[in-house]
């Protein structure tokens, strides 16, 4: 009675002993927690360094009246940051490149409505005014 009961100390040692082991191995190996852990888990976001601080749009125009190919791409160039905008054509055949004009936005950017058409800002406003004193 005496071996069993000595036998079975060593077995619940044991076990004890892999039971606090197993999980700390698999951990590493895996790299996730295995059942019961005090550490929260964490979590990784990787976020985009910056914003584009300018946008580049390409457009081909149509051939002219006469022509088969097109000839003349426009390239836009907008800086976000100076708030400026560049216009260039460019020949598709000689492969040439002519700046067309440079414009300051930041002035245009500030202003409410310029040359709108249809209803106008204001006007939508001053009518959900009037139904809105109807009610």
């Amino acid at each position: 009675m005496k071996k069993n009961w000595i036998g079975t100390v060593v077995l619940v040692g044991m076990s004890m002993v892999a039971g606090s082991l197993l999980p700390q191995m698999w951990e590493q190996v895996l790299g996730q927690p295995v059942g019961f852990s005090v550490e929260a888990p964490q979590v990784v976001v990787n976020q985009p360094a910056e914003l584009p601080k300018w946008c580049v749009d390409f457009v081909t125009l149509p051939p002219l009246q006469g022509e088969t190919l097109p000839r003349i791409r426009v390239i836009t160039v907008v800086d976000t940051e100076s708030k400026r905008i560049a216009v260039y054509h460019m020949d598709l055949i000689s492969g040439s490149v002519k700046l067309l004009t440079v414009r300051n936005i930041q002035p245009d950017l500030t202003l409410d409505q310029y040359n709108p058409t249809g209803l106008l800002p204001t006007e939508i406003m001053r009518d959900k005014q009037r139904l809105d004193g109807k009610r």
